[in-house]
Order: C-alpha cells, then sequence, then structure tokens
C-alpha cells in the first residue's frame, strides 16, 4: 500500500472531485471493487490488472479516509450526561469495507491467514456481508480448511438466496436445502484455488 499516495490522486483513483464527502468516498469505493473484482475476469492477464486495480482503489480508498474522517461537529455547550460520546465515532472508520478491502489485499499477496483476519472482522461488522463470506470461504480452502470453506460459501448463497426471495428463504430453512448449492461452490472454490496458486508463483 503506497503511503506517498497524493490525496488529489487518490480522488482521482476513486472518479471523485476533491473535497467530496465520505458517503460519496464509500459509495465510489465499493462500486469500483465490485467492477475490478478479481474473480469477474476469467483470463489471467485481466485478473492480473484487476489486483493491480483493486490495490490501488484500496490505497486510495484508505488515504481519503485517513485525511478526512467522518466526525460529527462537536456541540458547544456540550451535555456532561449526553449518552453520545464523540470520541467513540472515529474509531468506526474502520468499518466493513475497509477491512474487506484490506482482506482481498492480503489475499492477492498471499498472506491468507491475515486476509482471513479481514474478512472476520468485516463479517463481525456487517454480518449480511456476502462478498466477505466468499472470499474468506476461497481462502480457507486455498489453506485446506474445506469444512470452514464450505461453511462460508453456502452462508453467502444462503443469504444471495434470502436477498431473492424473503419468503421462500424463510421456509426452506432447513440443513437439507442449504447444502444444495454445495456442488456449484465447490467449482466456484476450485477455479479460485488456481487464481491463488498463481498469484503464489508470481511473487
Amino acid at each position: 500500500m503506497r503511503d506517498d499516495l497524493d490525496i488529489n490522486h487518490a480522488y482521482e483513483i476513486l472518479g471523485l472531485e476533491p473535497g467530496a464527502s465520505q458517503a460519496q468516498v464509500k459509495r465510489a469505493y465499493r462500486q469500483l471493487v465490485k467492477i475490478w473484482h478479481p474473480d469477474r475476469f476469467l483470463e489471467q492477464k485481466q485478473k492480473q490488472e484487476a489486483e493491480e486495480k483493486i490495490k490501488s482503489i484500496n490505497s486510495a480508498y484508505n488515504k481519503l479516509k485517513s485525511e478526512s474522517p467522518s466526525e460529527p461537529p462537536i456541540p458547544e455547550n456540550p451535555s456532561p450526561s449526553s449518552p453520545k460520546n464523540p470520541t467513540k465515532i472515529s474509531v468506526n472508520r474502520w468499518d466493513a469495507e475497509t477491512f474487506y478491502g484490506l482482506g482481498v489485499e492480503n489475499a492477492t499477496q498471499g498472506r491468507y491467514e491475515d486476509a482471513i483476519a479481514d474478512f472476520t472482522h468485516a463479517i463481525r461488522l456487517n454480518p449480511h456481508y456476502i462478498d466477505a463470506y466468499k472470499y474468506r470461504g476461497l481462502v480457507c480452502s486455498q489453506l485446506g480448511y474445506e469444512y470452514r470453506a464450505a461453511s462460508d460459501l453456502n452462508k453467502a448463497a444462503q443469504i444471495e438466496e434470502e436477498l431473492r426471495n424473503p419468503a421462500a428463504a424463510r421456509k426452506s430453512r432447513s440443513p437439507r436445502d442449504v447444502s444444495k448449492p454445495r456442488p456449484l461452490l465447490e467449482r466456484f472454490c476450485q477455479g479460485i484455488k488456481k487464481i491463488l496458486r498463481l498469484n503464489r508463483r508470481w511473487r
């Protein structure tokens, strides 16, 4: 991750004007990560390009988050009995998207244990983060944790199904139904293993 990244260049990478709000930064980051996620590309050259692009997107996002933390204005006469503590807000700059971005970067660099920890943080902050479940499952599979991998990928499939058809998902939530997507997930898993093995060779 580049520490010397210029803030104006960071805005440019995310396709934003200097001074964009934190909400705009987050929205742009989410869209770009979806567009450039390496799993979306089939050709190796395109995957490599996507991985480089993701790195620069993550660097730009982290730069803008650290330079412009989204803290609320402190009132002129704060009440001592106020239940809100402004100092807690700044800690939440590390949101699910940030941890997901770090996880992707660690995975592409072959730091799989660190990647699993980052994806786990993202899932704790957002229990319905489908991409974090998928990527954590794929990294677990690469490390040989097949049970954990199947569990994560099945969870991602379950959440996707619930989002597509909430009523049907509630009725069919049984162990037999949850295990049905497994063959597709196993094929998906084998595909990502090849990618991660290639990443190891590049280093």
